[in-house]
């Protein structure tokens, strides 16, 4: 059995990001700024009222409250296993992707959790039918690198299991190991997009035009937060395998250029994660709605 220990470096690292991550969630627990709010609502195209504002500080609070819980776990999960059990973590030991998977987590908690507890009732059963598609609320790019990226970790894999390998390094992860974690990626691609249509074609309740809209952006954040993270992730295992690639076959050159290319993966999945899920403006797209009582 592998046994493995925490270094003196590691112990400080894992001291100082717990309390950084604990004062990082009790900053995320805490309620929103008007400015934040209103930034938010600008991002989505939302158009703010007093019944609306409410709902977007409460979704904002408990959104940011999980993504941050479930990132820190991730996040301290390796070194506590380690420190626990004196041997890695079966799975994985990248402290960033595990981060990455647990912010992906919250997400999905935030969005099961949030939306379903905050449709408001109303005496008539009524829902919006205006059809909807994945695409109104998020860039088909989006959706298509979802379903392609998964192709080059299976690809990866299949190129580990067959070249020559330098017989001076040892083979380490073995080939059962990353062929199964190439499915695992094509599992979570296919997971993260049957969620994220599940949120699209969930019933709206039509009380309200300005609660309509606050949904539509609600389900447009925690789409974008979900595929964000959902990419960032399979970007980083694509580069785990790369570098794995890189340090076992017989090439020179590939040896080479195989773990900048995982590097420039690892890059990827900061933009993706930055860029789809924090900074993107987007407006959802829809007609009018039509109600069915």
């Amino acid at each position: 059995m592998e046994t493995s220990q925490l270094t003196a470096a590691g112990t400080i690292i894992l001291g100082v990001s717990a309390v950084a991550l604990a004062g990082a969630f009790v900053w995320a627990a805490m309620t929103p700024s008007e400015g934040r709010i209103a930034r938010w609502s600008s991002h989505y195209g939302l158009a703010l009222t007093e019944t609306n504002r409410v709902l977007v500080a409460a979704y904002l609070r408990r959104a940011r409250s999980l993504q941050v819980a479930g990132g820190a776990l991730g996040w301290l999960l390796s070194p506590l296993y380690i420190a626990l059990f004196g041997r890695p973590l079966p799975l994985t030991d990248n402290w960033v992707l595990l981060a990455v998977a647990g912010y992906l987590l919250g997400a999905a908690m935030a969005e099961v959790t949030f939306l379903r507890k905050s449709r408001p009732h109303s005496s008539v059963r009524a829902a919006a039918l205006a059809p909807r598609t994945l695409s109104d609320y998020i860039p088909r790019a989006t959706v298509w690198a979802i379903r392609m990226l998964p192709l080059t970790s299976v690809s990866l894999a299949v190129i580990y299991a067959i070249v020559p390998k330098n017989l001076q390094r040892t083979v380490d992860p073995s080939v059962a190991f990353m062929i199964a974690s190439s499915v695992l990626v094509v599992v979570l691609a296919a997971l993260v997009e049957w969620f994220l249509r599940t949120i699209v074609t969930r019933p709206q309740s039509p009380i309200t035009n300005d609660f309509l809209a606050a949904d539509d952006a609600i389900r447009g954040a925690s789409i974008h937060s979900l595929a964000a993270a959902g990419i960032a992730l399979i970007l980083l295992s694509i580069g785990w395998a790369a570098v794995s690639l890189g340090d076992v076959i017989a090439s020179n050159v590939f040896s080479e250029l195989l773990p900048w290319f995982g590097v420039a993966c690892d890059l990827g999945a900061l933009m993706a994660w930055i860029g789809l899920g924090h900074l993107a403006t987007w407006r959802v797209r829809r007609g009018a709605p039509a109600v069915s009582g």
